[in-house]
């Protein structure tokens, strides 16, 4: 078993642009949970975890060869190509609770 620990620290308001992309960031891992929380029957009945994680990955974003059945990308143009695995590892994180 894997011990991990967080902690929080409060940030002051001389840190307005890192409150801005941190309200950024919470809509669109909220955006991905709820597109997550659509699906789930879908996803579910994939049993291996990795092609389970590339098929949500592939829901939400357009390549050359996948177009998206959400509109994450559009919605959320310049977020960091891995924010989505945060957003799916969160949602289940949300299932095992």
């Amino acid at each position: 078993m894997r011990t991990v620990s967080s902690y929080g620290v409060e940030l002051r308001k001389q840190n307005i642009p890192i409150r801005q992309t941190l309200d950024i960031y919470r809509s669109a891992v909220s955006c991905l949970i709820e597109i997550y929380a659509q699906i789930w029957d879908e996803l579910a009945v994939i049993k291996e975890p990795k092609k389970r994680f590339n098929t949500a990955e592939h829901l939400v974003h357009t390549t050359k060869k996948n177009a998206a059945r959400f509109d994450f990308d559009l919605r959320f143009p310049k977020m960091p190509s891995y924010l989505p695995d945060t957003g799916y590892l969160s949602f289940c994180g949300q299932l095992s609770d």
